[in-house]
């Protein structure tokens, strides 16, 4: 590891860390109710590619599988993102977004800035149950028809805690049902060049080649079983995905953060603030006149990232902010 990690805490002192997530996180969203579900836009145009992506490597062959995840348990923490639902219809962002430190609150079409709920990230709960981490994401609104097998979730770890992502499970919307390894990826950054030559930071035209390994790819792997994805029960806009600790290696302490991706979906490009300027991305932020609207980078959500299994110092890269005051560990899921 590049950094030694102090011993894991229980869930209530990792609850209580999590509690305000980013400065400008709404605090008030933490006894809300996600609204009901509202018809979205279309899902929007793909972007043209600059590059090519990486390759698919794995071949296709019999899937047999021989183990599926079960339910997480609770939150043994949780992130607070940024909703942009409220200033959705005036086609911007209420803060969130700093494209300097890879920090994005883009859940808007192209140019016209039609605001799509299925892409806002509220909250995002950790929980390790047997042989399975779980990430459950809290969307603004349901993932429309389109955007089923279309709409990208992902999880971020970084294993190392040097700011660079390690891995990136990353998975299509699944429809209604049970767990399925259909549109599930594992991706690992092998050569370590993930955020460039400054982990983070925009260094635009100095990426390197982001996710280049494929790991896991829809069942095919060394392990079928390594990484799913299924809506959560009874809940239409909660996206919960599960995969094993062979995924990182083994670890068990790292810093994770959650994604949303209708738009550009290439794990190469990562981080996505290194492959586009601020000029070609734009921006959904209207008080950034030059930049504002979105523009070749849309359609995308981030969360900061958080400590699971170890006491974090503070400070460490990419994380959200450690309040002085924490806020009370939730007793039930976020519904």
């Amino acid at each position: 590891m590049g950094k030694k990690k102090t011993k894991r805490v229980g869930q209530a002192a990792l609850g209580l860390a999590a509690g305000a997530a980013l400065a400008c996180n709404l605090m008030a969203q933490l006894a809300a109710t996600p609204p009901p579900a509202t018809a979205a836009p279309a899902l929007p145009p793909t972007a043209p590619a600059a590059t090519a992506p990486p390759e698919a490597t794995l071949a296709p062959t019999a899937i047999n599988h021989a183990m599926r995840p079960e339910s997480p348990g609770g939150a043994e923490g949780f992130i607070i993102d940024t909703n942009s639902q409220k200033t959705g219809a005036q086609g911007r962002a209420p803060g969130g977004e700093s494209y300097q430190i890879n920090r994005f609150e883009r859940p808007f079409t192209a140019q016209s800035m039609q605001y799509l709920g299925y892409l806002d990230i509220g909250r995002a709960e950790i929980d390790r149950g047997g042989a399975w981490f779980y990430v459950t994401l809290f969307l603004q609104g349901v993932p429309p028809a389109e955007a089923i097998g279309q709409a990208a979730y992902g999880v971020e770890v970084d294993t190392d805690l040097d700011g660079r992502g390690d891995v990136l499970v990353w998975a299509l919307a699944p429809a209604a049902g049970e767990w399925t390894t259909d549109g599930v990826q594992v991706w690992q950054d092998a050569n370590k060049d993930v955020g460039g030559p400054n982990p983070l930071a925009s260094d635009p035209g100095r990426g390197g080649t982001g996710y280049e390994t494929l790991l896991f790819n829809r069942g095919v792997g060394a392990d079928p079983d390594m990484a799913w994805v299924r809506m959560a029960p009874g809940n239409a806009a909660a996206v919960q995905i599960a995969w094993k600790p062979t995924a990182l290696g083994g670890d068990s302490s790292f810093l994770w953060g959650a994604w949303t991706d209708g738009g550009v979906k290439q794990p190469g490009w990562f981080d996505y603030n290194d492959h586009f300027s601020p000029e070609q991305a734009g921006s959904p932020l209207v008080e950034l006149k030059a930049q504002y609207p979105l523009k070749d980078l849309f359609a995308l959500d981030n969360t900061c990232r958080f400590a699971y299994g170890f006491t974090p110092l503070g400070g460490e890269p990419g994380m959200c902010e450690i309040p002085s005051t924490p806020m009370p560990t939730p007793t039930e899921p976020f519904i």
